[in-house]
């Protein structure tokens, strides 16, 4: 039991580096890390994962190495054990354990990012982190840095889809919101964005509201951030809360409460399938 006892942690190291290895590439080879990280940030993490893939191979020759020493020790303590008698009961009982609880700890996140898991936000973590509408309040590495973008540079217009219907994102009114010079560019104008669903429950007395979201992110999806505009519609048809729908309709900015706020006034609601890219930057 004391060779086990020291063999086990070793394969377990050595399991451990090789399963966040080939999880960390497989998703990104089926397109998922995109559902976790920033764009900049995904090419280091796949050669991170490369090199847990490494690292798990040196970790596996270690082990024949290991082996070796201990079949000698063990014969060596066979010989003592015959000299000496048995002690009782095995000490390292709860070592073997630790071990097993240990590995539990540390594969548990990969495997709920394998799962798909990690990357579904609810409404509840909308409601927590409360939805933005003025970019100024978006997390930032530099937050001067980031009003005084908003106030100098005006993002180019999206080019319009065959029928006429510009696409749009959420992000898009939001600089709007703040840019008349940009809001000119669609404001009246056929749109089609797709976003997800958040009902509204106050400041909706028709009932006929509802909130278009998409998350913001700066590195990962632990520091993803709802942004998102009112939807005004006759017709939304049902849609589970955080479920993604294709509205198309036409931006307006009017002043509600003595500010101005970005309403997109729909003409159509459908559901439809989540984006490539799920995240907006």
């Amino acid at each position: 039991m004391n060779s086990l006892t020291r063999i086990l942690p070793a394969v377990r190291n050595a399991l451990i580096l090789l399963l966040w290895g080939t999880g960390i590439l497989w998703l990104g080879g089926s397109g998922r890390l995109s559902n976790y990280l920033h764009p900049s940030l995904q090419p280091f993490t796949v050669a991170a994962g490369f090199l847990l893939i490494l690292l798990s191979g040196f970790a596996i020759m270690g082990l024949a190495t290991m082996r070796r020493v201990t079949a000698h020790s063990c014969a060596c303590e066979h010989g003592h054990q015959e000299d000496h008698g048995d002690h009782g009961d095995d000490p390292h009982g709860k070592g073997v354990a630790g071990v097993f609880i240990k590995a539990l700890v540390l594969v548990t996140p990969i495997l709920v990012l394998l799962s798909g898991n990690a990357d579904r936000f609810t409404t509840t973590t909308v409601a927590n982190r409360g939805v933005v509408q003025d970019l100024a309040k978006l997390p930032s590495a530099n937050a001067s840095a980031a009003k005084a973008a908003i106030k100098t540079v005006v993002p180019e217009a999206p080019p319009l889809k065959e029928g006429g219907s510009m696409p749009l994102q959420v992000i898009d009114m939001l600089y709007a919101l703040q840019m008349p010079s940009y809001r000119e560019e669609f404001e009246g104008k056929d749109v089609e964005m797709i976003a997800q669903y958040v009902p509204m429950t106050t400041s909706n007395p028709k009932g006929d509201r509802f909130q278009a979201v998409r998350m913001f992110i700066t590195c990962c999806a632990a520091d993803a951030k709802p942004v998102g505009v009112t939807v005004r519609g006759s017709a939304i048809p049902t849609v589970p809360e955080m479920g993604w729908v294709k509205i198309t309709g036409k931006p307006t900015f009017p002043m509600e409460g003595g500010k101005r706020t970005a309403i997109l006034e729909a003409s159509k609601v459908e559901p439809c399938d989540a984006p490539t890219e799920p995240f907006v930057y």
